[in-house]
């Protein structure tokens, strides 16, 4: 087994498994580290705005410290392999989005075209479909991100911190909600689900 970088190795462990997913965010979180000189972000310094939900999130939360809970890692589900990166009060960011081919360069391409083959047609087997993952993941490690990626420098949005609002309770179900989230129907305020049922 090859081995990997230490920190993809922390990202595999919070992930679950080794995918070309994971690595494609782990190559965007090192690329825009290093450009945008910075680390890990301790609090909502730096900022992810994803255009998926993709497994590549999770190593931007490992490597970068950008999650939902601190307000930091916006997700916008597009389904585009498409990530901008950001320090707060910065001027630049770096958008990060992902090239429309692919080929295997590794040195297992036979066996590797031969599980691609096998994949399309149907007929892989979960062991086939793993080791084409890791070969992939290899080969992508292998290549860098400027060979996955275009980058494009932006000016750097302006993006207010994360919302702090008091919790009331809904008017219907009685659970505490974040006021700002809530719905007010002639004065009385209930939940995003319980307006379903008025």
């Amino acid at each position: 087994m090859e081995k990997l970088p230490w920190d993809l190795e922390e990202c595999v462990s919070f992930h679950g498994h080794l995918c070309p997913g994971l690595v494609y965010g782990y190559l965007v979180a090192k690329e825009a580290s290093r450009l945008l000189n910075t680390t890990r972000a301790i609090d909502e310094e730096l900022v992810v705005v994803a255009e998926n939900d993709s497994c590549a999130v999770d190593a931007l939360q490992v490597i970068l410290g950008a999650t939902l809970g601190k307000g930091n890692l916006l997700l916008k589900n597009y389904g585009k392999n498409v990530f901008t990166i950001f320090t707060r009060g910065g001027k630049e960011a770096l958008r990060f989005a992902r090239k429309s081919s692919y080929l295997y360069e590794g040195a297992h391409a036979e066996e590797f075209n031969g599980l691609e083959q096998k994949y399309i047609q149907g007929i892989a087997t979960e062991m086939d479909r793993r080791r084409q993952k890791h070969l992939k993941s290899l080969d992508l490690l292998a290549k860098g991100c400027s060979q996955v990626f275009n980058i494009e420098h932006r000016n750097a949005p302006d993006v207010p911190k994360a919302p702090l609002a008091p919790s009331v309770a809904c008017a219907r179900c009685g659970e505490m909600t974040m006021k700002t989230k809530m719905v007010d129907r002639r004065g009385v305020w209930y939940c995003v689900p319980c307006t379903d049922n008025i």
